[in-house]
């Protein structure tokens, strides 16, 4: 214990010394990468070219003797598309093609590029390349541009391609997801699309019968809506919200939505059983997610478990990484959709959604000023100017808090809570006195399991001078309420890797205390730092960590966790929580 203490103290002076954190790389649209193979970086300014054209009267090369194409010309959302051409004289390595949604915008209002080289016959005049594109609620094309100085960055206009355009158009219902409400009679359904005609949703328990219908509302926000604007911004659409009432608890349902003339697939979810009856469920819990490519591993294997009985998802904190790109957010839910879907998807804040340092009074939380930055934390700029907007318009959680900030809800005999780390959590402040009102309310006759969830972590061994220090004064701020009112278990992330503690209490293992569970493990680059060596770490993994936790309510007295790593396919530590009732 000494040595864990003398540790701390020594990490807190590291902190003191303004040690800098890691800064987290958005790829850009076509995951553009260095000839090393890691990903560049879109929030660095200098990785997006400025194209200048050269004048007309000095062109090389007539622009109809190259084509440039597309194919197929109508795709799906997030299908790949082969982009070939032929017929370019002089061609170089730093030429490059850019793509344009809608096909009417200016040359330097691309979404990304690529150069040719990407094509071993691009010095011939000729090549193909293949690239996933998105359904943005507008038709693209894809213009090829020829360096003609490289030490200017002066180009020129070769070719244009075919316009492309996507199946269902504008209108056509993506990024759907389902919410819970704390009701089992309810459930939430959202989804983005084109138009604001009037949202509906068509329901039944039978495939072949929707004989139901909801309406709900639509909105929607602009760059003007953030903090400020430090990436690139496109325009989400309308984000529509469905509720559907009077439904049948532990019952499939089948559903369609959209607006008339424009309705998705039928897709089908379960409802929440009834609050209280020892009736076991399953549930998947991840944090740190993203679009690199451990995240679609990731997506993969939860798509199969929510097939085979996980009843939702429960992401803690770190959710699509835009950062301000905002192509980010329509890639990320396209990785999502398969099971958000068709099982509830519960999402907490992270910093990468929340964090700013703009005193701009747009903070959609209800905070003043730039947000929470006490002395001793590292809220910075993590979500470089989004301040949660895009989380506050994108997600429905209950309403019995703040929003998608800090929120509640009972699922069979558990109350879950989702808390906000990027907010005040002292003694007196808005959420803790609402965390402290929520606790007190827990009726454990009826929801006898408890489990917290939230993103940066309370407990952890890793060596991060800046976020160990964090973990220390959450310990201070409100460890000793959560231990009063007996949480069970309590999820956390941030960090990319994956850590379990005994049943613990002010750094000891104690028989009543909780297990801390760190599951920043489902697609974000891997941390590296070395560990410090307490008795209440159980196990640990930041070596090919990648993968997610699933939890088993067994019944009032037993749960079931294990921890799934997507390289091995198999689970790599479990733990069994066992309580008198």
């Amino acid at each position: 214990m000494a040595t864990f203490i003398s540790t701390a103290l020594c990490l807190v002076a590291c902190v003191l010394l303004n040690v800098q954190g890691k800064n987290e790389l958005v790829p850009t649209y076509f995951a553009r990468k260095y000839k090393n193979g890691s990903y560049i970086d879109a929030t660095i300014k200098s990785n997006w070219l400025k194209i200048t054209l050269r004048p007309s009267s000095v062109l090389l090369q007539s622009s109809n003797t190259a084509t440039l194409n597309v194919h197929p010309s109508l795709v799906k959302n997030a299908q790949y598309v082969n982009v070939t051409w032929k017929g370019v004289e002089n061609a170089s390595a730093d030429d490059m093609i850019a793509l344009y949604c809608p096909e009417t915008s200016k040359d330097n209002d691309y979404y990304d590029f690529f150069n040719v080289n990407q094509s071993s016959t691009y010095s011939q005049g000729y090549g193909e390349y293949a690239v996933r594109l998105y359904n943005v609620r507008t038709n693209c094309e894809m213009r090829y541009f020829r360096c003609v100085n490289s030490s200017t960055g002066q180009q020129e206009f070769v070719a244009r391609s075919n316009i492309v355009m996507f199946e269902g158009g504008p209108e056509q219902p993506l990024q759907i997801h389902l919410a819970l409400t704390g009701k089992p009679t309810e459930m939430r359904v959202m989804w983005v699309s084109g138009t604001d005609q009037a949202p509906i949703v068509k329901f039944g328990r039978s495939k072949t019968k929707l004989g139901s219908v909801a309406e709900g509302k639509s909105q929607t926000y602009t760059a003007d809506d953030f903090c400020s604007l430090q990436g690139k911004f496109i325009d989400p659409g309308y984000i529509h919200d469905v509720l559907l009432t009077a439904l049948e608890p532990s019952t499939v349902y089948y559903y369609s939505c959209g607006v008339t003339g424009h309705m998705s697939s039928i897709r089908s979810f379960k409802t929440a059983p009834q609050i209280g009856p020892d009736v076991g469920f399953k549930f998947i819990v991840y944090g740190d997610h993203g679009i690199l490519p451990a995240a679609y591993s990731t997506a993969k294997y939860v798509l199969n478990d929510v097939k085979n009985g996980y009843e939702f998802i429960f992401h803690n904190g770190d959710i699509s990484y835009a950062r301000g790109m905002e192509y980010i957010w329509e890639q990320w839910h396209a990785l999502i959709e398969p099971y958000s879907s068709i099982a509830p998807y519960m999402v907490g804040i992270g910093n990468h959604e929340q964090n700013h340092i703009d005193d701009s009074g747009k903070d959609p939380s209800g905070v003043k000023g730039d947000g929470w930055h006490p002395w001793w934390g590292t809220m910075d700029d993590d979500s470089h100017g989004e301040c949660g907007v895009p989380m506050f318009y994108r997600f429905h959680m209950p309403d019995n808090g703040n929003y998608v900030w800090w929120y509640s809800y009972n699922y069979g005999m558990v109350h879950f809570i989702m808390i906000s780390t990027e907010h005040d959590l002292s003694p007196g402040s808005r959420q803790y006195v609402w965390l402290q009102e929520d606790l007190r309310n827990i009726d454990r006759s009826r929801t006898p399991w408890v489990i917290l969830g939230g993103h940066r972590p309370m407990y952890t061994s890793e060596i991060d001078p800046e976020n160990f220090v964090v973990a220390l004064a959450f310990q201070f701020l409100f460890e000793d309420l959560l231990y009063h009112y007996r949480v069970d278990l309590a999820f956390w992330a941030h960090y990319h890797s994956y850590e379990r503690t005994c049943a613990v209490y002010k750094n000891a293992c104690t028989k009543d205390g909780i297990v801390h569970i760190v599951i920043g493990t489902a697609g974000k680059e891997a941390d590296w730092p070395p560990y410090l060596p307490p008795n209440w770490s159980k196990f640990r993994r930041h070596v090919d960590p990648y993968g997610y936790g699933r939890v088993t309510l067994a019944n009032r007295s037993a749960l079931h966790f294990e921890y799934f790593v997507n390289s091995e396919e198999r689970v790599v530590d479990e733990v069994w929580l066992y309580k008198d009732n």
